[in-house]
């Protein structure tokens, strides 16, 4: 176990820079949105079923953006990535602040989603290396922890913005956006991997295009760890936007307890990252998600139960760490399984992409099912169960399962090998 040290000065602008972006990018460009559906539905901006599909466009620009981050920060750099999408992410909050017809919604709340998947694919693989190893699991999840602030403030806030006027609140969104950018613009560290990429392609300037690698399919270590992290993508849906409006309209628990637990949702948030990155760093990153998706199988189904408050408060907190905390855990079993720093950042992004599939379609699947009525909106809470049940089964027998799936690839090339 390594020793404790503490965080250097520039360590800790780098990760309030990352924590803004996560902040921006997820905490309030997606998860404020849902604290906004009461008051879209109750002022007929849209329907509800309209105002469901418009949540999982957001989803939808994710799974974009998450699969155009590295191919954008290789041309861009990193840095400017992700400036160019704190600030297309706050734009979209001002582009939405009056009514107008789906199909803008629809764009700006893509075009948002892309910035959220940008945001959480650069980020942290920018600002780790001029963190400690050590340190490097506190680090993400105070990076992370963003979301659960920006659901925090975007159950607070959006309350008192709203009870003047919903443009306000949209208004309101997007200038806290503009200030957290520009806290961040000029803190985020500087994009050696550019550099060194810049460097190497001058000093190979002569070499022939047939010298350069194929690119390969990821290995099956990266895939199963993506396929973990899709099904809990697929478990986290139905609290990520449903949770509200479940709670107070089909559970009929009304706007103020589905307002309260979506503050508690956000404390979970708030809380998780850190936690769990600190059990990741003590524990090993997979042991902990094991034992997160254990207590999350039974959290993720509460709401499908009945309409009992406190349980319904204490699913709502579980499952709010788990939203933030689960990156922090996939991103540390990266860290733990492969020791190559590009090697490492391609399977984070092909681990995001993955978990950005999951949750866009079923975003999808669960927006319709929810549009069907009562019995089908609980149904969706008892398939998140089975897919964090999935989840924590593959991981806990992810070592023997990676062992047997690499020795049976083996064998074809052992046996061509033999043959020659």
């Amino acid at each position: 176990m390594h020793a404790k040290t503490r965080l250097s000065p520039q360590a800790r602008l780098h990760i309030w820079a990352g924590f803004c972006t996560s902040l921006i990018g997820v905490g309030l460009s997606r998860f404020a949105y849902s604290a906004l559906i009461p008051a879209i539905i109750d002022q007929q901006w849209f329907s509800p079923g309209s105002v469901a599909y418009l949540g999982a466009a957001n989803l939808a620009g994710y799974l974009i953006g998450a699969s155009g981050a590295r191919p954008a920060a290789a041309r861009l750099g990193s840095c400017n990535a992700l400036r160019l999408a704190m600030l297309v992410a706050a734009i979209s909050f001002f582009t939405c602040a009056q009514p107008a017809s789906f199909t803008w919604f629809f764009i700006w709340r893509v075009l948002s989603g892309i910035s959220g998947g940008f945001l959480i694919v650069l980020a942290a693989p920018t600002i780790l290396p001029s963190v400690a190893v050590e340190n490097r699991g506190f680090a993400m999840g105070l990076i992370f922890s963003g979301v659960g602030t920006g659901i925090i403030i975007s159950g607070t806030l959006v309350p008192v913005l709203i009870s003047h006027d919903l443009s306000w609140a949209w208004i309101g969104l997007g200038a806290i956006c503009v200030v957290l950018m520009a806290s961040a613009w000029f803190l985020l560290p500087s994009d050696p991997a550019r550099t060194t990429a810049q460097s190497t392609a001058n000093a190979s300037g002569g070499a022939k295009s047939g010298n350069i690698p194929k690119k390969k399919w990821p290995e099956i270590t990266v895939w199963l760890v993506g396929l973990v992290y899709s099904l809990v993508a697929i478990s986290l849906v139905p609290h990520m936007v449903f949770l509200v409006d479940y709670s107070a309209r089909i559970l009929a628990l009304g706007n103020g307890f589905g307002g309260l637990c979506w503050t508690v949702f956000g404390a979970g948030a708030l809380c998780g990252p850190v936690t769990l990155g600190k059990f990741g760093d003590r524990f090993g990153f997979r042991i902990t998600l094991i034992g997160m998706l254990m207590v999350d199988m039974v959290m993720t189904v509460v709401p499908a139960l009945g309409d009992d408050k406190l349980l319904l408060l204490v699913s709502a907190f579980v499952v709010g760490a788990t939203v933030p905390g689960v990156v922090s855990l996939i991103l540390g079993w990266i860290h733990e399984l492969i020791d190559d720093a590009t090697a490492r950042q391609q399977a984070w992004s092909f681990a995001t992409t993955l978990f950005a599939i999951g949750q866009a379609i079923f975003a999808y699947v669960f927006a319709w099912m929810f549009s069907l009525g009562a019995k089908q909106a609980h149904h969706i809470y008892i398939l998140a169960g089975i897919a964090a049940a999935a989840a924590m089964i593959l991981t806990f027998i992810f070592p023997t399962l990676q062992s047997r799936l690499t020795r049976a690839g083996n064998r074809p090339a052992a046996s061509s090998s033999a043959a020659e």
